[in-house]
């Protein structure tokens, strides 16, 4: 995969984005975005929200990583349950109110 984005590189511009679900354990995030973190640079999408309230994950990989959060999805309707990131709504949620 690291061939293949080099290879594009000066080319033609590109964005890469690791998509990974709310609901995985916070060590298998941390293996996940530290292996990609050697490949390219990228952003992340969180999916499942609906599935989970504990979303401290989101919070401890970002800060953690330094990434940023593109996107989230909070249903199985593709593309329309995928949003922008909104920091301030994940906060609320992280603090116990109601989106």
């Amino acid at each position: 995969m690291k061939d293949l984005l080099d290879s594009l590189k000066g080319t033609v511009e590109y964005q890469v984005f690791l998509v990974v679900s709310a609901t995985t354990k916070y060590p298998d995030l941390l293996m996940i975005t530290e292996t990609y973190q050697k490949i390219v640079d990228y952003q992340l999408i969180f999916t499942k929200l609906d599935e989970t309230d504990r979303l401290g994950n989101l919070l401890n990989v970002k800060l953690g990583t330094g990434t940023n959060i593109a996107y989230t999805a909070y249903g199985q309707n593709v593309p329309d349950d995928i949003e922008m990131f909104h920091p301030q709504k994940t906060v609320k949620q992280l603090l116990g109110g109601k989106i």
